[in-house]
């Protein structure tokens, strides 16, 4: 089935899909259905619908997620509703997931519905200076929920669905798959690209634990009001890894709340949580890394517009942006580690 045409039409589809989840339902009405803006990874919208359940009647403020037509990022609906639903009543904020078109067949692309949270997710305001003390407040408490995700007994939720990792493997495991994204989509040589893969390879540290890796980890990936946050968003690049990947992102430059709250207090908060000691070297690796794993987020998108298969404008010059993360990842290259670097930093 082709993706919805208009509002009426998904609306349409919406009632369709409901129904057949939901058998013993009647008079189902959609309401309030309007798109929000979200990522480059995929359509939301959101809706209320009502029916009688039975003998009862039933009201719910939903979101759908649908999969983007191709975007900077190339995942799966189902991995990700997946994973929130076994988080749910985990501890970790998230939004109760309720059903999942996992091939398309209702909305034209796989999509999944999940429970609306409250809250806003706009990062800028979080950055801005009259914010500081909600956004200092809102900062310590990421670094609990981080704590709270990267202790859960992960073997005990069924997360078999994940690629398994060990200590030793865990950093090799992101290198290589986002070296193997890098090797697909880029349109030009890069070779100080080239350059950072083989400082990354020649340096992968060991993790001292394996934990449920959200991946995208940061101000702008949540739902809050005032300085608490009701739910963690973008679940996407969820994996099992290195706990220390997550706080490495969250202070990349972009979003990084280091404004407030310093990264060396953030990670004391952190391990005072979780118990989970930082490496500092560690979490240089990661902070490296991230500067990496961006850049190939911005070729994937760049490609997605280059072959036509998005109109998104937004990604029409994603590549640009890989310039100034590169040279960020030369910067804080250990200084022994520069004299190898010198013709990357030229170019």
């Amino acid at each position: 089935m082709a993706p919805a045409s208009s509002p009426v039409d998904l609306a349409g589809r919406l009632c369709g899909f409901l129904a057949s989840k939901l058998p013993t339902a009647r008079e189902l009405r959609i309401d309030s259905l309007a798109p929000i803006t979200a990522g480059n990874a995929r359509e939301v919208w959101q809706f209320d619908f009502q029916c009688i359940d039975g003998n009862a009647p039933r009201k719910m403020s939903c979101v759908l997620m649908r999969k983007a037509a191709a975007g900077q990022l190339e995942t799966e609906p189902d991995r990700e509703f997946r994973i929130v639903d076994l988080l749910w009543g985990s501890g970790v904020p998230v939004a109760r997931a309720l059903w999942i078109d996992s091939d398309g067949r209702w909305f034209g692309r796989p999509s999944f519905i999940m429970e609306r949270v409250a809250g806003a997710s706009d990062l800028p305001p979080l950055l801005k200076g009259e914010a500081a003390q909600d956004s200092r407040r809102l900062a310590l408490n990421l670094a609990g929920i981080a704590a709270r995700l990267h202790t859960l007994e992960y073997e005990k939720l069924g997360v078999n669905f994940l690629q398994p990792t060990t200590i030793e493997s865990a950093a090799g495991q992101q290198v290589q798959y986002w070296e193997s994204l890098f090797l697909k989509h880029r349109m030009e040589p890069h070779p100080a690209m080239v350059a950072a893969f083989i400082w990354l390879k020649e340096h992968l540290p060991t993790a001292r634990r394996v934990s449920i890796v959200h991946g995208d980890f940061r101000f702008g990936n949540l739902l809050y009001e005032g300085d608490r946050i009701n739910a963690l968003l973008d679940w996407e690049m969820a994996h099992l890894g290195d706990p220390v990947e997550d706080i490495a992102w969250a202070y990349r430059a972009l979003w990084s709340p280091r404004a407030f709250v310093s990264l060396d207090e953030f990670v004391s908060r952190y391990t005072e949580l979780s118990g989970i000691q930082v490496d500092p070297e560690t979490l240089r690796f990661y902070r490296l890394l991230g500067e990496v794993k961006h850049s190939i987020i911005s070729l994937t998108g760049a490609r997605a517009f280059v072959d036509g298969r998005t109109r998104n404008l937004f990604l029409a010059d994603r590549a640009s942006t890989i310039s100034a993360y590169l040279m960020q990842f030369l910067d804080w290259l250990p200084g022994a580690d520069k004299k190898t670097t010198s013709t990357a930093r030229k170019l």
